[in-house]
């Protein structure tokens, strides 16, 4: 499999692809375009993106092509050698994950926009970039001696092995271990390399120091800049791509979100690269790859990423406990919890895993996966008298599946039992599997720490009637209402639109006008799916988004 990428137009935000396939002697090839990425766990529908799509051989007669799936083409060459396919895909859309194209820069993720033969997964990649005059290229693949020129191994390879070429980009590099570690930024931004290069040094020899060796030989942070707020990022095998902005605040305001991203990518090089639950083993790029191990691919990495962090020094104390507090009002402030188990929710990333779905259905494998490592970790401490923790286990399961097979659940709760010596149906049952309470977990945890989690009036007054809302085009939008507060049983729900109270037009203020109104009867005046309401909100009783800080003892 050849591929060559071009930008034909790039205001118009279109990659031409063209791939040269030898058919070694079969009558008809299917050809299949991926239908997710790994690191999001949801269908991509990625072929919706792909127009003038045509399939020709060596003498340039188009051949017989006919969609099969969604997806995948069906391509009768009984009597050719090669064949050459060429499409368009439309690059409009920048995030970490994505395939984007402007005057500034190509960046593709060949997980995206990619065309591969199920069958011939296996098979040696090539890859050509065609851009402008005097690019530079920013990619974890191998170099070949053609300028701009790349091989993969396999389509795994090539799938997880994104691509920046640009004419901006910005690179300085570090080694650890004897490996080098590479930074990209595009985008507007003024990288401070020395204090970046400081801190990225330190969180990655803690890691590589745990893990005890690191599965790639070398690896590229590669930065994706906005002009505007944004947060995403994606691991790979050897690299990682995260968008963030915007560009003045990433080496100001936002440098902790830029380390606790870059650290939690870089611990995906372990944990889910190397460390594969069995459902992500291998990958299969045509259907849903379903795991219930979320809590470990991400519940681990997220509290890993800030762990690291903290223990590397690169975290004060302070940074990390208000990373801490964070976990825990988001669980807290989240009624799913109530409802669906956290194995569930990793299973149905696949059904609503990235978007709100519907009230109090679901938990976060970010956050409560977080929050049952950190339970999982006080509990190995506590109970080696802190000659053992999370990290001993997470070696023991990189050890046990290192880049050759993938991993069961029962086989992390058995590690996790044997650094321990102790049990943990309980957590597993309790926390996993079930619904019950965290928060005897969370305080048992914490008093390990000598902490104790001081609960509060929340500052913003809409909260502790149960409403979190959102500012949109004048109006207050209701995002969400907690089950039994005082907005739950005054009738409000998700996407009313407040715009009075008490007969008062609001604007980015209900906080301070319930604080003004609390001793009197509140009115509140909404819209409901184009209907006007009125309704009247109940006192303030017990079932509120409290506030939720962490005290020393």
């Amino acid at each position: 499999m050849n591929y060559i990428f071009s930008h034909v137009q790039p205001h118009h935000h279109f990659i031409k692809i063209d791939v040269e396939i030898t058919t070694l002697g079969e009558d008809n090839l299917t050809l299949q375009l991926p239908s997710w990425r790994p690191g999001r766990y949801e269908l991509g529908n990625f072929a919706k993106n792909v127009r003038d799509f045509e399939v020709k051989d060596t003498e340039g007669k188009s051949l017989t092509c006919k969609k099969v799936t969604v997806d995948s083409w069906k391509v009768d060459c009984a009597d050719a050698d090669k064949i050459f396919v060429s499409y368009l895909y439309y690059a409009d859309e920048l995030n970490a994950g994505s395939t984007f194209l402007d005057d500034n820069q190509m960046y593709i993720n060949p997980v995206n926009c990619c065309i591969y033969i199920p069958g011939r997964i296996e098979e040696e990649c090539t890859v050509k970039v065609n851009y402008t005059d005097g690019f530079e290229v920013a990619t974890s693949l191998k170099q070949l001696d053609e300028k701009y020129s790349f091989k993969a191994k396999d389509f795994h390879e090539l799938a997880d092995s994104p691509i920046i070429a640009s004419l901006s980009l910005q690179h300085n590099q570090y080694n650890v271990g004897g490996v080098d570690f590479h930074i990209w930024f595009q985008g507007e931004v003024r990288p401070d390399w020395e204090r970046l290069l400081r801190d990225f040094r330190a969180f990655t020899e803690f890691q590589m120091e745990r893990f005890g060796s690191f599965p790639v030989d070398e690896f590229h942070f590669m930065f994706q800049i906005t002009p505007y707020k944004y947060y995403h990022g994606v691991e790979h095998q050897k690299s990682t791509v995260i968008s963030l902005g915007p560009s003045y605040a990433v080496f100001e305001d936002y440098y902790t979100e830029l380390l606790g991203v870059s650290s939690h990518e870089l611990y995906h090089t372990w944990n889910v690269k190397a460390i594969r639950p069995n459902g992500l083993f291998p990958y299969d790029y045509k259907k849903e790859n379903y795991t219930r191990s979320g809590y470990v691919t991400e519940g681990v990495t997220t509290y890993m990423g800030d762990l690291v962090l903290f223990e590397s020094s690169v975290f004060d104390k302070k940074q990390y406990y208000k990373e801490v507090e964070a976990y825990l009002t988001r669980h807290f402030h989240n009624g799913g919890r109530n409802h669906y188990s956290v194995a569930e929710s990793s299973f149905d990333t696949w059904l609503d895993g990235y978007v709100q779905g519907i009230p109090s259905r679901k938990t976060s494998i970010y956050v409560e996966g977080a929050l049952i490592a950190m339970v999982c970790d006080m509990r190995i401490r506590k109970a080696t008298n802190g000659e053992k923790t999370l990290h001993d286990a997470m070696r023991m399961l990189y050890t046990a599946t290192n880049l050759e097979k993938g991993y069961s659940e029962e086989q992390y709760k058995s590690i996790l039992e044997k650094v321990s010596g102790v049990t943990f149906d309980d957590i597993f049952k309790d926390l996993v599997y079930g619904t019950n309470k965290f928060a005897p977990y969370i305080k048992e945890a914490l008093r390990y720490r000598k902490l104790k989690l001081e609960i509060s009036n929340s500052d913003n007054e809409a909260e502790n009637y149960g409403l979190k809302l959102t500012n949109k085009h004048g109006a207050m939008i209701v995002q969400d209402v907690l089950e039994n507060s005082a907005a739950y049983f005054g009738g409000i729900v998700r996407k009313d639109k407040i715009y009075a109270i008490n007969n008062s037009p609001l604007d980015n203020n209900l906080s301070e006008w319930l604080k003004y109104f609390k001793e009197t009867t509140i009115e509140l005046s909404l819209k409901r799916e184009g209907v006007l309401h009125t309704v009247t909100l109940p006192e303030r009783n017990g079932m509120r988004y409290f506030k939720y800080t962490l005290v020393e003892e």
